[in-house]
């Protein structure tokens, strides 16, 4: 009985440390080495999306598909349109390397329980990457590619979580954190807004003479992720102000390269977690992530009694999300219910 194909990967060199690809008994250098693994990656699902796959003329059953013929076609239809195609290539490379040369018929809850143990990440990164599998999986259906949908078993969401910071935590990472990741943090704190809208915040969408900032472009199509746009709070605005005039004081050319809020080292900033993980180390203060910033900014006016839709509306969040994750700080939150309760008898 012949040896199991096995999937493509990705293969280090144990003589020059350089990442190849091995796909059956063909291997193909990625040009990347030692400490990048991530852009091995990339390359190593750049490849499998652009690898030539047999024309097909009408729908197939799901013994007839690959699993990676599905996530290729998936990449190629929709990488270039998400906000984030990077995050879509490192999920697509993990999961091709299990999935990658199973049959559409081998997606069965035992096979995805499985996938998790290999895995072996946290349950939540397990639960992103076959989501992907299943818009993929979904979007085969859709194009008439599969004949009929396949569910993924995805493992159970993780607890709701409830941290957030003081407003004494705030100032003391504030005093410990770099000037890039201090402005980070003001902007987080007073929009509510996610880390990667933040960072990639230009000048050109701050309206100081109206005081709106946009999160997209004119045009950009909303995703998933909500960014919209915000009134600015009269707080934030003296600081943009501020951060404005020492903008407009660079030279012409330093100008023209300063072109988002958050910058370091004359570059936009492709992620902050680091900068913060090192800010609240040194404020001694455990618990803070870009994330936990954002449920801080929508808690804090959630707590001092702002609606349940207003608050929806400002932080371009859905009512659900804030009733799941945020009302239970409120004073509103069972406040009728409540009284109701308390005039029984009278």
């Amino acid at each position: 009985m012949p040896r199991k194909r096995k999937p493509t990967r990705l293969y280090q060199r144990p003589d020059d440390g350089q990442y190849i690809i091995r796909d059956g008994g063909t291997d193909k250098r990625t040009g990347f080495g030692e400490g990048e693994l991530e852009k091995a990656q990339v390359a190593l699902a750049d490849y499998i999306s652009n690898k030539a796959q047999p024309k097909r003329s009408g729908p197939a059953h799901p013994s007839e598909l690959s699993v990676g013929e599905v996530l290729a076609a998936y990449a190629d239809d929709k990488g270039a349109y998400m906000s984030a195609p990077e995050t879509l290539i490192y999920s697509i490379s993990a999961l091709n390397s299990y999935w990658g040369n199973k049959s559409c018929a081998d997606v069965k809850g035992s096979a995805c329980r499985e996938y998790g143990r290999i895995r072996d990440r946290a349950p939540g990164t397990i639960r992103r990457e076959l989501g992907v599998l299943q818009a993929a999986l979904n979007h085969a259906h859709g194009e008439g590619v599969l004949v009929h949908p396949i569910a993924v078993e995805l493992p159970q969401a993780g607890a709701v979580r409830e941290r957030w910071l003081t407003r004494d935590e705030v100032a003391r990472v504030l005093h410990h954190a770099a000037p890039h990741v201090r402005r980070f943090i003001i902007l987080s704190l007073y929009t509510g807004r996610r880390a990667s809208a933040i960072l990639e915040l230009t000048w050109s969408r701050v309206d100081l003479e109206r005081g709106i900032i946009r999160f997209r472009d004119e045009g950009e199509a909303e995703t998933n992720k909500r960014r919209g746009r915000v009134l600015v709070p009269r707080q934030l605005r003296a600081h943009l102000a501020r951060w404005r005039r020492m903008h407009e004081a660079l030279s012409p050319a330093a100008r023209r390269h300063d072109t988002h809020l958050v910058m370091f080292r004359g570059k936009p900033v492709a992620s902050i977690k680091k900068g913060i993980a090192m800010a609240a180390t040194r404020a001694e203060i455990d618990g803070v992530t870009p994330h936990v910033l954002k449920h801080t900014a929508i808690t804090w006016p959630i707590m001092k009694g702002l609606g349940l839709e207003q608050a929806a509306e400002y932080f371009d969040t859905s009512p659900a999300t804030i009733r799941q994750h945020y009302w239970h700080h409120s004073p509103l939150h069972q406040a009728e219910a409540r009284e109701m309760i308390e005039r029984r008898g009278r």
